[in-house]
């Protein structure tokens, strides 16, 4: 009697330690401007789907590219949104960041400049927000398409977010500004000129990849497959819930202006298979290239991984989330 109590006894603790929640992991995520490129990213944060896969996500706000690398290298945040030329430039350093996926996919900034300039040619100072960021190099690359110098023919103002870069404009402290969406519906309102939109050029280009240290991806590879199913149902959600997305977009802009907000569902894509292709930082590897030419002898397999994505896309997830929520 005593033996059948001990194995009753054992059995119930055994189906109580497997029955046992595994502990979620706890990733940090950082992102950098309050621009409507990170919608899927918000999104996902605001429908708990980062919890649905196992992960404890929350969202830490670090202004600037390089800024948020470092957080990433001193283990502060174990996933970064960010451009690629940063990690183009610390992995050249010999530090360990990775892009495993992505959430653009072509270049989407626009110059608008002060009344009267009609040309790009007029323009002698362009507003950006700092250094190293995507607005600069857009700014750079679009100038160089036109055959104007950066830093010769125009300067490059540091000014902040894009409302401080349009204010810049209408004081007459720059002549044009370098902006994203819903920003661009401000700029036609107060009468700006576009002079470039990057966004009917056809470029492949992403200023948002997921970035992680290479190490942190290598140990804990099963989380940050998590994570990339998250985003991905965050995509979809994003697409499918026009309403919902619409709130969280007004949440985190901090904008209540139901034409800002439709300018900015309109206005942007996202990829439902994010792989961190080549053709998507091409451009920044050739501009990087010029300030450390060895970076164009490299495989571009080095600032890369796609193994996550992969992974993710050959088990059907994808196409099944494609399916469940009727989106491409």
């Amino acid at each position: 009697m005593k033996l059948r109590d001990g194995v009753r006894y054992f059995t119930v603790v055994l189906l109580l330690v497997c029955a046992a929640p595994v502990s979620a992991a706890n990733i940090n995520v950082v992102w950098t401007s309050e621009v409507g490129q990170f919608a899927p990213l918000w999104v996902t944060r605001e429908a708990k789907l980062f919890e649905k896969y196992g992960n404890n996500g929350q969202l830490i706000f670090i202004q600037g590219a390089s800024s948020a690398a470092a957080a990433l290298i001193s283990g502060d945040a174990q996933v970064g949104m960010f451009s690629p030329q940063v990690v183009i430039e610390t992995t050249l350093k010999g530090l360990d960041l990775t892009m495993f996926g992505r959430l653009g996919n072509v270049m989407d900034n626009r110059i608008y400049a002060r009344k009267g300039i009609k040309s790009l040619k007029e323009v002698k100072r362009i507003a950006i927000s700092r250094f190293g960021s995507n607005a600069d190099f857009a700014a750079r690359y679009l100038l160089q398409r036109e055959g104007i110098k950066p830093d010769v023919d125009v300067a490059l103002l540091q000014v902040g977010n894009q409302s401080n870069r349009i204010a810049a404009v209408e004081t007459n402290n720059a002549d044009a500004a370098m902006l994203t969406p819903p920003m661009t519906l401000q700029a036609r309102k107060l009468g700006l000129t576009l002079l470039i939109d990057a966004s009917k050029l056809g470029i492949p280009y992403s200023s948002l990849f997921f970035v992680a240290r290479r190490s942190y991806l290598t140990k804990n590879h099963a989380d940050l497959v998590n994570f990339t199913k998250a985003m991905i149902e965050g995509v979809a959600f994003y697409k499918s819930n026009k309403e919902f997305a619409l709130k969280v977009l007004a949440k985190y802009m901090k904008v209540q202006d139901r034409d800002v907000l439709e300018e900015n569902f309109r206005e942007y894509d996202f990829p439902l298979r994010p792989y961190p292709k080549k053709e998507y930082f091409e451009l920044p590897i050739q501009e990087v290239g010029k300030r450390h030419p060895q970076v164009l002898k490299e495989n571009p397999d080095r600032f890369v991984d796609m193994s996550i994505v992969k992974e993710i896309d050959d088990s059907g997830f994808i196409d099944k989330i494609a399916q469940e929520y009727k989106v491409k």
